[in-house]
Parts: structure tokens; sequence; C-alpha cells
């Protein structure tokens, strides 16, 4: 399971009885996603530690229990943004008692050495899963919270393949030599995750769950919505992140918003807000670079406490009925899971094409229903209703009398509806055309006054020069 792409290259290494005290020599420095890395030894295993540039307060970390580096997005966020991130080899363990060693003495060096916060959060990919839930059963006042992505959370459902899942009985025999069961008395096993959640519902450790709900390796049903179900009737908080036709892999989430929001949540810090621009070509920058786009001028403007998220994809519409609606797109699902704090919607343009305009009713009906729709994700998000550009007049079916005259009082109509905000983006650039060389594309210039107005209405003050 996790195939080659999860393995570590990190060795493996019998487990000492005195891993408690067993610390080896010191750190071999490297580098990692452009942060240090600091490799040594606890209980003769190899383990790691990646140290943020700059630590925030009570210094946080994340604990990577298995396949370090595998589907590294979280960690590589969280990294950048403060976080410490942990490991300690425990290949083929299985999440066994000899593994809960382990796991002691690598705490007890992280906290005591390293000064690493007291209540990590731990993080269980896949067989990852039985690590993180096992120990934190056992340890549920040093566990800030569990972040577990397609985790095992009951053996005999991998590596066992009692039930739907594939199974591996390479695996099954490992884990039953290394448990100390016959294959018999592992079947009736009853210390998997699933038994044992009522130490944490009780300590109110929070779990969030990354699930593909495809998965034939290690399924859904059996496993995360066992713990779910079983976690939420004693009364624990758990989120679970549905993919929606993924298989076991990949992992993680490709933008991991949400995952960092719970980390920052979880150890008693602020994340930043989430500002999520959902639009066309003219969000994502087409005829401009990076840095002159207004959701990099924003970012710049609203500093490290915010992260701008530009998930514009060209040529989409908002409409369904469109010839490419935004909602069928990859971005439009990687937009809900990272439930912005603040949503930008700047969709309409491409609606007035020919073959798209259906006329004001209709795509007020659309505009209001993907509001709707986000809000289902985030009921507490500010939506901004951005008005378009003008276009000067036309250019590729895109017309601004159909803008001008119908797209701009649908938005302005249906976001005093649905108590959205509105932001200007017509008027300021009404006379621009000098700055709109193809007579919809605003060049850097236009994208500087689209940033102003943006940051203005998100703000109310005045966008610093």
């Amino acid at each position: 399971m996790c195939s080659l792409l999860c393995l570590t290259a990190l060795g493996n290494t019998p487990v000492q009885a005195d891993g408690h005290d067993a610390v080896a020599a010191p750190a071999r420095e490297s580098s990692w996603n452009e942060l240090k890395r600091l490799d040594f030894t606890v209980a003769d295993r190899p383990a790691l530690v990646i140290v943020p540039a700059k630590a925030l307060p009570g210094n946080p970390w994340i604990w990577r229990t298995e396949f370090f580096n595998a589907f590294p997005m979280a960690d590589v966020a969280l990294a950048k943004r403060g976080f410490h991130v942990g490991y300690i080899n425990m290949e083929n363990m299985y999440g066994s008692p000899d593994a809960m060693k382990l796991m002691d003495a690598y705490y007890d060096h992280m906290v005591k050495e390293y000064k690493l916060s007291a209540k990590p959060v731990l993080e269980g990919f896949s067989r990852g899963g039985l690590f993180a839930f096992n120990w934190a059963s056992l340890n549920p006042g040093k566990v800030a919270a569990l972040y577990v992505d397609a985790p095992v959370c009951d053996f005999k459902s991998w590596p066992g393949g009692k039930g739907k899942g594939k199974g591996s009985p390479e695996d099954w025999e490992r884990l039953c030599k290394v448990y100390n069961l016959t294959p018999e008395q592992a079947m009736g096993y009853r210390k998997n995750p699933v038994d044992t959640l009522a130490p944490l519902a009780k300590a109110k450790v929070p779990i969030l769950a990354v699930v593909g709900d495809d998965d034939d390796v290690v399924p859904v049903a059996e496993n995360t919505a066992v713990v779910e179900k079983r976690y939420k009737q004693l009364g624990g908080s758990i989120h679970v992140i549905h993919k929606p036709g993924v298989n076991h892999h990949p992992h993680s989430l490709q933008n991991p918003a949400a995952i960092v929001d719970f980390a920052f949540k979880a150890v008693g810090a602020t994340p930043p807000t989430r500002v999520v621009c959902i639009g066309d070509s003219i969000t994502f920058g087409a005829g401009t670079n990076q840095q002159e786009r207004w959701s990099t001028r924003l970012q710049n403007a609203l500093g490290d406490k915010y992260d701008v998220y530009n998930l514009g994809i060209s040529a989409t519409t908002l409409q369904d009925t469109g010839d490419s609606p935004y909602s069928r797109q990859g971005n439009y699902t990687i937009a809900k899971q990272i439930e912005g704090d603040i949503i930008l919607l700047a969709l309409g343009t491409n609606d007035t094409k020919p073959v798209n305009w259906k006329g004001a009713a209709a795509f007020s009906k659309e505009y209001e229903k993907m509001i709707k729709d986000l809000r289902a994700n985030n009921p507490k998000a500010k939506i901004y209703c951005l008005l378009p550009v003008p276009a000067f007049p036309e250019n590729y079916g895109i017309r601004d009398t159909i803008i001008k005259g119908e797209v701009v009082p649908a938005i302005k109509k249906v976001a005093r509806k649905n108590k959205c905000g509105v932001i200007d983006l017509y008027t300021p650039m009404a006379g621009q055309g000098a700055k709109v060389p193809d007579k919809v594309h605003p060049n850097g210039e236009g994208h500087a006054i689209m940033a102003e107005n943006i940051y203005k209405g998100i703000t109310g003050k005045t966008m610093p020069k």
C-alpha cells in the first residue's frame, strides 16, 4: 500500500528495549523544500525534524507517522508558516506496541531537546493512521489534534483484506508477527483505532480526515466512516473531507489550505485569513506576469496574515449551461475545500458570448446557485461579487453591451438578495481602454486599478503604495 511513491528511503533497524534513553550523535543538517532539515537517530532509528525559518510562538509541530515526503503539500505549507515537521522511521511496524515505545522516545526527544510543543498535531497517512490513532489514544493529553489521510483504522480491513478491500497478504503476515498475534487472534483484536476512540473524545481531540470516496485499498466504509460515526456518538469533533471519484491515491489536497487552517486552530494559533479568487482568464491574469496580477498585488498589500488563492481558469462561465462552466473544473472543488474566509466571485464575462447568453434571469439563477453552493462549505464566509470590467467594446464574442446592460444589474440584484458584498470593477475601468490591449484582458496597469478597488472593498481602506 502506498506503493514505492510513499516508501521512505530511511533504514529499518530494530527497536531497542531502552529506547527512551538511546539518543545518538549530533544532527546532520541539510535542506528540504528550502527549509532546514536535521537528521539524527532516536532509539537507533533514523529520525528528523524540519525547522521553519521563523517558528510560531510555542514551537508547534506536526508529526508525520509514516511515509515522510509523500504528498507533502500540507507539511510544506505548515513548515513555511512556522510549524516544525517531525518524523521517526517505523517502517513495517503497523502501529504495534513496539512502535508505541519508539514514538514515546521520539516525543520525549523532540520536547526535551528541541523544545517543541508538548502537544503536536499527529499526521497519519494510510497505514500511518494506525500509528497516529494508537499513540494518541494512549496519550490523549499529549495530542493537539489528528490529521489523518485515507487512514487505516482497522487492520482487519487493511492489510487483512477481510472486508471489501484488496488487502495485502505479505503485510498481514508481518503485522501479525510484530503484534505477536496469530491470524485468528488478530481477527479478534479489540485495540484497533475504531475500538479506542473514547480517550480521544474525552480529551476533546479534534480530528480532520481526508478520504477518496473510491478507495478500494483502505475502504472508507470500513475505516474512516466507522471512526466518524463512533467519534460523533462519543461527543468528539471530526470533520471529513471527501474527494469524489478518488481512489487511495493521491493523498492530501492539491491546495492544503483547509489542513493548514485546522492545524493552526488546533494549536491555538490564528490561521491566515483565506481569500479565494474564483474567476476566468481575467482573474487568472492572461496577458500579465504573476507579479502584475490583481491577486498578487492584493496578497502583497494584505500581508502575511492573509493567504490569497488565485483559482482563475480561462474561458470559464458562471452558468452551468455555458460552453465551459467553472463549476465543472477541478479548481471549483479546490475552492470549496479551501473553505475561504473571503470569497471573491469574478465570473460573468464569458457568459456574454452569444453561445452562452440566455438572458439575465437564467444568469441570475445560476449566480445564486453558486453562492449557495459556496456557503454550504463555509456558511461564515464573506462573499464579494465582483462586477466585471468592461470590454472595449467586444472581442472573442464577449460583448460590453451585455456586460453593462444585463450582467452588472443582475449581479447587483443577486448580491443584495443574498447579502453579499459588491466590488465595482466596471466603473473604475470604464474609459481605460488603453489598459486593455485586446479589448477584454487588462494589462498590468489595469490589474493595478482592479487590485486597488478590491483591496478597498475588502478592508475599507486605501491600498498602500
